[in-house]
């Protein structure tokens, strides 16, 4: 799989997020949109995603979304990128709290998925970089700017425009 194909499916993997938090949290917001930025990754570590309240943007960082393409298969880029969205769209239900958005996050996780083993909790429990055994202590990719350049994927909350027929 490639980034074009997995921004395909974004907004599958974002449906199902939104359902599992409405089944789980009882909590919905729409709306949102999804943009993607080249933040890179810095000291070992990086951010996977930022939602800036009140907005409606989500942003996903693709840096590690292209290392993660390259050396994992399909199972953990799918629960890598639900945790990220999960994760941002707890933040954007007005979760400000970082350690209490985790907790959350945790708790959703663990109620839908069951299996302690499932990618998305491993990633709940131990950290976005759980599944980035050669993470590069500092990455910058080469065409890094200054200026923050957003690539929207479209059609992302679909729900939100189902009013118009």
């Amino acid at each position: 799989m490639n980034l074009q194909d997995l921004k395909k499916q974004m907004p599958n993997i974002f449906k199902r997020v939104k359902n599992d938090v409405r089944k789980i949290y009882r909590r919905h917001r729409a709306g949102l949109s999804l943009g993607l930025v080249e933040m890179g990754i810095c000291k070992g570590g990086f951010i996977g995603g930022m939602h800036f309240p009140p907005g409606t943007d989500i942003v996903m960082n693709k840096t590690p979304l292209k290392i993660i393409l390259k050396e994992q298969p399909f199972e953990i880029v799918w629960a890598y990128t639900y945790h990220i969205l999960l994760h941002e769209y707890i933040h954007s239900l007005g979760v400000l709290d970082e350690q209490l958005c985790r907790n959350i996050t945790l708790r959703i996780s663990e109620k839908i998925f069951k299996e302690s083993n499932h990618p998305a909790i491993i990633l709940a429990k131990n950290g976005i970089a759980t599944f980035f055994p050669n993470l590069p202590l500092i990455y910058a990719p080469p065409d890094l700017k200054p200026e923050v350049q957003i690539e929207y994927i479209y059609n992302f909350d679909q729900e939100s425009y189902d009013y118009i027929s």
